[in-house]
Protein backbone atom coordinates (compact mmCIF):
# COMPACT_ATOMS: atom_id res chain seq x y z
CA UNK A 1 0.00 0.00 0.00
CA UNK A 2 0.94 3.66 -0.15
CA UNK A 3 0.11 6.77 1.14
CA UNK A 4 -0.47 9.58 -0.87
CA UNK A 5 0.43 13.17 0.21
CA UNK A 6 -3.19 14.81 -0.46
CA UNK A 7 -4.37 13.89 3.83
CA UNK A 8 -1.19 14.99 5.05
CA UNK A 9 -1.39 18.24 2.91
CA UNK A 10 -5.19 18.45 4.27
CA UNK A 11 -3.94 18.03 8.16
CA UNK A 12 -1.67 20.59 7.66
CA UNK A 13 -3.96 23.14 6.03
CA UNK A 14 -6.60 22.68 8.93
CA UNK A 15 -3.71 23.25 11.62
CA UNK A 16 -3.13 26.83 10.31
CA UNK A 17 -5.29 29.86 8.46
CA UNK A 18 -3.03 31.57 6.07
CA UNK A 19 -4.99 33.23 3.32
CA UNK A 20 -1.97 34.10 1.35
CA UNK A 21 -1.98 29.94 0.54
CA UNK A 22 -5.46 30.93 -1.23
CA UNK A 23 -3.62 32.60 -4.05
CA UNK A 24 -1.35 30.50 -6.17
CA UNK A 25 -2.90 28.10 -8.48
CA UNK A 26 -3.45 24.14 -7.04
CA UNK A 27 -0.36 23.34 -8.80
CA UNK A 28 1.57 25.85 -7.28
CA UNK A 29 0.08 25.44 -3.93
CA UNK A 30 1.10 21.55 -4.15
CA UNK A 31 4.47 22.61 -5.21
CA UNK A 32 4.68 24.44 -1.79
CA UNK A 33 3.35 22.14 0.56
CA UNK A 34 5.44 19.55 -1.18
CA UNK A 35 8.72 21.75 -0.09
CA UNK A 36 6.95 22.14 3.67
CA UNK A 37 6.64 18.20 3.43
CA UNK A 38 9.73 17.18 2.75
CA UNK A 39 11.25 19.46 5.16
CA UNK A 40 9.24 17.81 8.03
CA UNK A 41 10.15 14.61 6.58
CA UNK A 42 13.88 15.36 6.57
CA UNK A 43 14.43 17.56 9.64
CA UNK A 44 11.64 17.03 12.28
CA UNK A 45 10.23 12.76 12.03
CA UNK A 46 13.74 11.61 11.52
CA UNK A 47 12.43 8.78 13.95
CA UNK A 48 9.77 7.64 11.50
CA UNK A 49 9.79 3.49 11.52
CA UNK A 50 8.57 3.61 7.92
CA UNK A 51 10.91 4.89 4.81
CA UNK A 52 10.31 8.50 4.39
CA UNK A 53 12.53 8.35 1.60
CA UNK A 54 11.18 6.46 -0.83
CA UNK A 55 8.20 7.95 -2.70
CA UNK A 56 7.15 9.28 -6.14
CA UNK A 57 6.67 13.35 -6.48
CA UNK A 58 5.62 15.10 -9.46
CA UNK A 59 4.63 18.68 -9.30
CA UNK A 60 3.75 18.35 -5.50
CA UNK A 61 1.32 15.44 -5.83
CA UNK A 62 2.42 12.06 -5.27
CA UNK A 63 2.84 9.40 -2.69
CA UNK A 64 5.19 7.70 -0.27
CA UNK A 65 5.66 3.88 -1.14
CA UNK A 66 4.88 3.17 2.50
CA UNK A 67 1.37 2.85 3.90
CA UNK A 68 1.44 5.72 7.09
CA UNK A 69 -0.53 5.88 10.11
CA UNK A 70 -3.04 8.65 11.01
CA UNK A 71 -0.13 9.00 14.16
CA UNK A 72 2.45 9.45 11.62
CA UNK A 73 0.56 11.86 8.92
CA UNK A 74 -0.34 14.09 11.86
CA UNK A 75 3.89 14.07 12.92
CA UNK A 76 4.24 15.27 9.04
CA UNK A 77 1.67 17.90 9.32
CA UNK A 78 3.44 19.37 12.65
CA UNK A 79 6.57 19.44 10.79
CA UNK A 80 5.59 21.22 7.95
CA UNK A 81 3.45 23.71 10.14
CA UNK A 82 6.91 24.27 11.58
CA UNK A 83 8.44 24.14 8.74
CA UNK A 84 5.50 26.74 7.27
CA UNK A 85 5.96 29.83 10.37
CA UNK A 86 10.16 29.45 10.14
CA UNK A 87 10.37 31.85 7.10
CA UNK A 88 7.74 34.50 8.91
CA UNK A 89 10.13 34.23 11.73
CA UNK A 90 13.17 34.94 9.89
CA UNK A 91 11.99 37.71 7.88
CA UNK A 92 9.93 39.39 10.63
CA UNK A 93 13.70 39.01 12.52
CA UNK A 94 15.18 40.59 9.49
CA UNK A 95 12.74 43.43 9.21
CA UNK A 96 13.74 44.25 12.78
CA UNK A 97 16.74 44.39 11.86
CA UNK A 98 16.30 46.78 8.72
CA UNK A 99 14.22 49.51 9.90
CA UNK A 100 15.28 49.80 13.55
CA UNK A 101 13.21 48.77 16.51
CA UNK A 102 11.22 51.73 17.42
CA UNK A 103 9.67 51.95 13.58
CA UNK A 104 9.39 48.42 13.93
CA UNK A 105 7.25 48.33 17.24
CA UNK A 106 4.84 51.28 15.68
CA UNK A 107 4.52 49.03 12.44
CA UNK A 108 4.18 45.16 13.70
CA UNK A 109 2.95 45.68 17.34
CA UNK A 110 5.71 45.17 20.22
CA UNK A 111 4.77 41.59 20.28
CA UNK A 112 4.80 40.67 17.01
CA UNK A 113 8.06 38.29 17.28
CA UNK A 114 8.18 36.88 20.99
CA UNK A 115 4.74 35.61 19.95
CA UNK A 116 5.83 33.74 16.52
CA UNK A 117 8.94 32.45 18.90
CA UNK A 118 7.00 31.70 21.42
CA UNK A 119 4.51 29.72 18.33
CA UNK A 120 7.52 28.31 16.73
CA UNK A 121 8.76 26.84 20.69
CA UNK A 122 5.51 25.37 20.99
CA UNK A 123 5.04 23.85 17.84
CA UNK A 124 8.87 22.10 18.38
CA UNK A 125 7.87 20.96 21.50
CA UNK A 126 4.59 19.31 20.07
CA UNK A 127 6.63 17.15 17.62
CA UNK A 128 8.80 15.94 20.11
CA UNK A 129 6.31 15.02 22.28
CA UNK A 130 4.24 12.84 19.46
CA UNK A 131 7.44 11.97 17.93
CA UNK A 132 8.57 10.65 21.37
CA UNK A 133 4.70 9.09 21.90
CA UNK A 134 5.69 7.06 18.41
CA UNK A 135 8.77 6.07 19.70
CA UNK A 136 7.50 4.16 22.68
CA UNK A 137 3.95 2.97 20.89
CA UNK A 138 5.12 -0.76 20.59
CA UNK A 139 7.31 -0.91 23.28
CA UNK A 140 7.59 -3.76 25.44
CA UNK A 141 9.36 -5.01 28.79
CA UNK A 142 8.50 -8.62 28.07
CA UNK A 143 11.44 -10.80 27.29
CA UNK A 144 13.66 -8.55 30.05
Amino acid sequence: MATPFEPIYKKFLSLIDDYELGIPTQEELNEILFEYLDQARSLYFPQCKKDLESLTEDMGLGEFSEDLSSQEQYILALGMKKAWLSPKLNFSDNMTKEIGDRDYKAVQGTNYLKELSKLDEKIEDEIRRYAVAYTYKDFSLEGW
